[in-house]
């Protein structure tokens, strides 16, 4: 009996149903499904096609350049997206998805649009459309335009689990088969699944499970660069960035996070934040800078809030930071207020930013750091910002 044959009598078992119809005679979601070698455990069919690394064939050549789907944010692995449930990951994930399809900007640079599927296991088809108009006017793009290329499946009501246990022990179910065809007959770049919780059907805690459940996914499609966004849920507690084991976040080479505020951010009263804002924060990056944008909920989607002529996620964060100090400083100027660079001053510059909404989704911290660079490179200096009422002189920051 090979490894197909034993899967889906352990799944027959389990369930105590009598045996299965033959495999080509199986349909699911109305879609038949006639290619056995479509059905073939992930990560079991793949290990006869690995070799070692010949080291000799390298002599004398340079590795390929590392490749981004979009710009410093999403390699060609594993990236794990995760949030408390209702912030707004299944609206942000198809918004990145038609992105990604259309090669538009969102959140990054994107060199070239790629053929994406969603697996959307929460939403009806009605509901995705009406996101998806908001969606295509906001980038320009005809719904028809998106045929082929951004391939959305409406889940709800399915039984969407892609690895469960037989006898406690992972297993992946007969779906991954599925999955599998699917993403090689579309040659998909982009895997986006939403979500976890409907498709991981093993224990939250086991990190075997966890992993052998990632690993499972990104040998779905082999010889070839490709992407999975598998989103997740957080536990319910207040600030918690993660749910289950830390397996999650170690077998992804990628971690999002999207909130209300900024995970290590200085606490925002609850009277003082924006209803209409969250973050999309890179809290695990590999082979890049960690970063984060601002999101501003507009005309039914989130869409990035940076400041005019800045590059829309520029790879040198501080380089952001400096050009936010230095506009914000002149705005303050033409509201007649002097900043200074005494942290305990009520007019220090970055807790000035900060309280006039000037800062543009950066911390106190990361202003103060750009505040003192541009000290030292000599574009700010310490001057006569005006006089106390003892005619004293009052000493601020002034430009150079």
């Amino acid at each position: 009996m090979n490894i197909l044959d034993q899967l889906i009598a352990d799944d027959t078992k389990s369930q105590n149903m009598p045996p299965s119809a033959p495999l080509d005679s199986y349909t699911e979601g109305d879609v038949p499904i006639d290619d056995r070698e479509s059905w073939s455990v992930p990560d079991e069919t793949a290990v006869k096609d690995i070799t070692p690394i010949d080291w000799r064939s390298k002599v004398g050549l340079e590795p390929p350049a590392r490749q981004w789907f979009a710009d410093e944010w999403l390699p060609p692995a594993p990236t794990l997206f995760s949030g408390m449930g209702g912030v707004g990951k299944t609206s942000v994930g198809q918004t990145l998805g038609t992105a990604f399809a259309s090669g538009k900007n969102y959140v990054a640079r994107i060199p070239q649009p790629l053929r994406v599927l969603m697996w959307m296991c929460e939403d009806t088809e009605d509901e995705i459309w009406r996101r998806q108009m908001a969606i295509c006017e906001h980038f320009g793009v005809g719904i028809g335009d998106l045929d082929d290329k951004l391939v959305i499946e409406a889940r709800e009501g399915c039984d969407n689990t892609l690895l469960g246990t037989t006898f406690g022990e992972p297993a992946f179910t007969p779906l991954m088969g599925r999955l599998r065809q699917q993403l090689n007959d579309y040659k998909v770049d982009v895997f986006v699944l939403d979500n976890l919780g409907q498709t991981y059907g093993g224990k939250e805690s086991d990190r075997h499970q966890a992993t052998k459940f990632v690993n499972g996914i990104a040998g779905l499609v082999r010889g070839r660069p490709f992407a999975p966004i598998l989103i997740g849920h957080t536990a319910r507690s207040e600030g918690s960035e993660y749910s289950g084991s830390a397996a999650w976040e170690n077998a992804c080479r990628a971690r999002w996070y999207l909130g209300t505020s900024l995970p290590g951010a200085e606490p925002v009263p609850e009277s003082e934040r924006e209803p209409d804002v969250i973050y999309l924060v890179k809290r695990k990056a590999n082979y890049s800078v960690k970063d984060h944008v601002k999101l501003r909920y507009s005309n039914g989607l989130f869409l990035p809030e940076m400041p005019a002529g800045v590059p829309l996620m520029a790879a040198d964060r501080d380089r952001v930071a400096e050009d936010i100090v230095l506009k914000g400083f002149d705005k303050l100027q033409a509201m007649g207020i002097r900043a200074t660079d005494g942290a305990s001053s009520p007019d220090y510059l970055p807790k000035q930013l900060v309280a006039k909404k000037l800062n543009h989704a950066h911390t106190t911290k990361e202003l103060a750091a750009a505040v003192n660079r541009l000290m030292s490179d000599g574009r700010f200096a310490r001057g006569e910002i005006g006089r106390y009422a003892n005619r004293s002189v009052k000493l601020g920051i002034v430009r150079s």
